[in-house]
C-alpha cells in the first residue's frame, strides 16, 4: 500500500526524497534502507523512456546506499560492493566521483588495509581532476575543501609509495 506522500509525488526524486526522509526519521536499520531503496529502483526502472534514464535512477540509488553504508559503518564486504556498483556504473559528475572518494578514505579504519592503497589513490586521481576545474569555479574550492577534509578525519593514513 502507498503513503499518501507517494501518491503525490510526481518524479523519482521526489519519491526517492520521501522515502528516504521517512527511512531516516524511522531510523531504519540499514538493511531496511537497502530493501525499500531497491524496490523504488525496481519500481521506477521500467518508468524510465532512455537508457539514460534508467542508468540515472541506477547511479541515485547506488550513490544513496553507498552513502547510507558509510553512515551505518557496514563492513568491506557490503560497503565495497556498493562501491564496485557505482564504479561499474560510472559517476555522474565530479561531484559524485569527490563524494565517493571521500566516502572510502574515511571509511577505510573498518576495512581490511589492503584496500587503502586503492581508496588514497581514488582520491588523488579526483583532487587532479578537481584541479583541472576553471580556478573561479566555485565548485572547484567546495570539492578541494572536501577532499581535504577526508584527508584530515581519515584514520588510516596515506599508504607510503
Amino acid at each position: 500500500m502507498k503513503t499518501p506522500h507517494q501518491e503525490r509525488s510526481a518524479t523519482f526524486s521526489e519519491e526517492l526524497d520521501l522515502r528516504y526522509l521517512e527511512l531516516l526519521k524511522a531510523k531504519a536499520p540499514y538493511v531496511q534502507c537497502k530493501r525499500e531503496l531497491l524496490k523504488l529502483e525496481k519500481r521506477w526502472l521500467p518508468r524510465a523512456r532512455t537508457p539514460a534514464q534508467r542508468l540515472a535512477i541506477q547511479r541515485i540509488i547506488a550513490n544513496t546506499l553507498l552513502t547510507e553504508a558509510y553512515g551505518s559503518r557496514m563492513p568491506w564486504k557490503e560497503f565495497g560492493r556498493g562501491l564496485r556498483r557505482l564504479q561499474q556504473l560510472g559517476f555522474a559528475d565530479l561531484g559524485m566521483r569527490v563524494h565517493v572518494s571521500c566516502l572510502y578514505v574515511q571509511a577505510l579504519h573498518l576495512f581490511p588495509h589492503k584496500q587503502s592503497r586503492e581508496a588514497w589513490d581514488m582520491l588523488e586521481d579526483t583532487e587532479r581532476r578537481v584541479r583541472r576545474l576553471r580556478r573561479e569555479s566555485p565548485l572547484r574550492e567546495e570539492h578541494l575543501e572536501a577532499i581535504a577534509h577526508a584527508e584530515k578525519v581519515a584514520r588510516v593514513p596515506r599508504p607510503r609509495s
